[in-house]
């Protein structure tokens, strides 16, 4: 099977190489035979990386510890579930899923336009097959699992133990799905620049693609915050780590764009705003990778240093710069249909939600990079924290959270006072309240959190508000029972509705995190015996017992540890471990979280010593993180409803499609 990997490996490139050169000859002479030919060489690309892949978890499965990738991530007493997983646990491996998800992506791009945009289809092949071409390239001569060790060791270095989570089948996947579906968007968008064709068809043909590429970047960003939560053991979910800010950028860009893009659906406005937007998320896609894979910056999710970097950051220049002498070239075509009547509008809110967000991934690329520009012009080594990050992107995360509540229900044009009232009132004075109440009960201590906790109100009570005017329209039209109603909200107007939960789950999660930031409790004792109990934000942890536990693979010790509340409830025993692996240099650490949606108690077993019974233990309390994590899977509920696929249902009669939206808009002056 490895020799079938190199071969597949080989023709892959070939195919894609093939594809990319026949695809733009065939795009720029017009010749439809050469389309078709390129679109076959893009769809025995896929099948060859398919067998690639399928012949690298072979040789995982089958221990072929021949293979240096092989006997790099895994051992005779890995699990077979994290054995699987190792197939991206490298940087070989990492690419070579890159490629293999493109070429998936690339052939169901190919069924989905069989028929349709075949005026595009020459230039998106191309580009699709270009950049498959590029990481095919990449991993066939600079980084190949199916490399030979020269020597067959007896057994494997093992996987890494951070890895050893089941994040680790979640976080990688979904990021790397998340980073390869926006070539599919910028291969659309590229297409309509090289043949004039920039009205919407290319924005409707890949809304599902930018909306799943966005969800799954999501699911990726989230689980690895909770990956770093429970396995890093630091006490915090998001370090402002270079890699973590990598996979944030192309998250604020693609979610600038699917704002954005509604404007020109609408309006026919911001065209230039949303190509620059889809490109901009791609190439900071491949900037992402860049940082991760080239080991230019020290992180602890990079890799060591590679000779792939210089490839990868040239890819992001040739993406810009060509990208924008497209964007030049068709500058005069790109101009608007309409534009902004007023100040006080949806398209102008929506507009400087847009800033915002650029303004937030303008800062995370500045601190990210001013370490390597610092290095190169002054020779210095500096570092960027997340006093920086935080200082500067939480006044943006508040007027971003204001945002979303006032975008939704603004009008469209121009919004009349008597829309303003109607539509902001009730929410204004719950806000308003919220504001006080909070400020009572902190006494002005937390005067950060209260501002944010003031505003997550005043956004919740405008999503709750359009849900009781949404189900409130469709009882009187249609006489449904609340249930029914409920559930066709989302199913007849999906977009809508799955919208404002995404926004609902963004108001808990900042919720969850202006919490945790504002009353977080630490407590870091060097030496604590067994029996001994320590006083934390309100809670009582006992250290009960500490025993040790012994694999062929790794010694742990282990420390239990009970906690009870205030009124002296007992809460349950946790037990967080310490783990000295035979194949690894550094222990790791399994911290014990018992989880409430108060808060999290959160112990780290640091030092331990078990002769003497002591050990050195850090206790968190963590408010907030409940909410944290549930604001995320709302956010990906929501994401989800938006891009389900409808199937065709018979229409509502038109007069109670209209009724409906009366009542739903009322005051709105749409």
């Amino acid at each position: 099977m490895t020799g079938i990997g190199r071969l597949a490996l080989v023709l892959a490139l070939g195919s894609a190489t093939w594809s990319a050169v026949v695809g733009f000859i065939g795009a720029r002479r017009g010749l439809r035979a050469a389309t078709r030919t390129a679109e076959g060489g893009l769809r025995a690309a896929a099948f060859a990386l398919s067998v690639a892949a399928f012949a690298l978890f072979y040789a995982l499965v089958t221990r072929d510890f021949s293979l240096e990738y092989v006997a790099s991530y895994t051992s005779r007493s890995l699990s077979l579930f994290y054995t699987l997983g190792a197939f991206w646990a490298g940087q070989a491996g990492s690419l070579l899923l890159w490629a293999w998800v493109l070429a998936l992506y690339g052939a169901v791009v190919l069924r989905q336009n069989r028929i349709r945009n075949r005026d595009l289809m020459p230039y998106v092949v191309s580009v699709i097959a270009v950049v498959l071409a590029f990481f095919t390239f990449l991993v066939v001569f600079l980084s190949n699992p199916f490399t030979s060790s020269g020597v067959t060791p007896a057994d494997g270095a093992g996987l890494n133990p951070l890895l050893q989570n089941y994040g680790q089948w979640i976080h990688p996947v979904t990021l790397y799905a998340g980073y390869v579906g926006f070539t599919v968007p910028f291969a659309f968008a590229v297409a309509a620049l090289a043949t004039g064709n920039l009205g919407d068809v290319w924005i409707r043909t890949v809304r599902k693609w930018s909306l799943w590429s966005w969800l799954l970047l999501t699911v990726g960003v989230m689980f690895g915050a909770r990956w770093a939560y429970v396995e890093l053991g630091w006490g915090g979910f998001w370090g402002w780590d270079p890699v973590e800010n990598a996979s944030l950028l192309p998250w604020l860009t693609g979610t600038a764009y699917l704002h954005s893009v509604m404007i020109q659906e609408k309006r026919g406005m911001l065209k230039v705003w949303n190509v620059f937007l889809i490109v901009a998320t791609f190439a900071l896609s491949i900037f992402g990778t860049f940082l991760t894979r080239s080991g230019v910056i020290s992180s602890v999710h990079s890799f060591s240093e590679s000779s792939i970097g210089p490839f990868l950051i040239l890819a992001v220049a040739v993406i810009v710069l060509g990208s924008g002498a497209l964007i030049v070239w068709r500058l005069p075509e790109l101009r608007g249909d309409d534009r902004i009547d007023a100040f006080v509008s949806r398209e102008s809110s929506f507009l400087l939600n847009n800033l915002i967000l650029l303004g937030m991934a303008f800062t995370v690329f500045w601190g990210t990079v001013f370490p390597l520009v610092a290095e190169a012009v002054r020779g210095v080594k500096v570092s960027v924290g997340g006093p920086f990050f935080e200082g500067m992107m939480t006044p943006l995360a508040v007027a971003l959270l204001a945002l979303a509540g006032l975008c939704p229900l603004l009008a469209w044009r121009k919004a009349s006072a008597r829309n303003v009232r109607r539509n902001f009132k009730g929410p204004a004075i719950a806000g308003a309240l919220g504001a006080v109440g909070l400020l009572l009960l902190s006494r002005g201590r937390h005067l950060g959190a209260d501002v944010v906790l003031a505003m997550s109100i005043f956004v919740a009570a405008t999503i709750v508000q359009e849900f009781w005017r949404g189900l409130r329209a469709r009882r009187s039209t249609r006489g449904e029972s609340w249930g029914r109603s409920f559930v066709n909200l989302f199913s007849r107007n999906p977009r809508r509705y799955g919208g404002y939960l995404i926004h609902l789950g963004v108001v808990i999660l900042l919720t969850g995190v202006a919490i945790n930031a504002s009353y977080k409790v630490e407590k870091r004792l060097s030496a604590v015996a067994v029996g001994q109990s320590a006083q934390v934000g309100g809670y009582t942890v006992t250290f009960e017992d500490m025993q040790t536990e012994d694999t062929p693979e790794r010694s742990t010790v282990i420390g239990f540890f009970r906690i009870r509340d205030a009124d002296g409830k007992d809460l349950g025993v946790v037990r967080s471990e310490k783990s000295f692996y035979a194949t690894q240099e550094q222990p790791s650490t399994e911290v014990g979280i018992r989880s409430t949606p108060m808060a999290d108690i959160y112990i780290i077993l640091t030092t331990p010593d078990v002769q003497k019974r002591i050990a050195a233990v850090s206790y968190l309390i963590n408010p907030g993180m409940y909410w944290v994590w549930l604001g995320g899977l709302v956010v990906v509920a929501g994401g989800v409803i938006v891009g389900w696929p409808q199937r065709r249902r018979r229409e509502e009669p038109r007069e109670v499609l209209d009724a409906t939206e009366e009542l739903v808009a009322v005051g709105t002056d749409a």
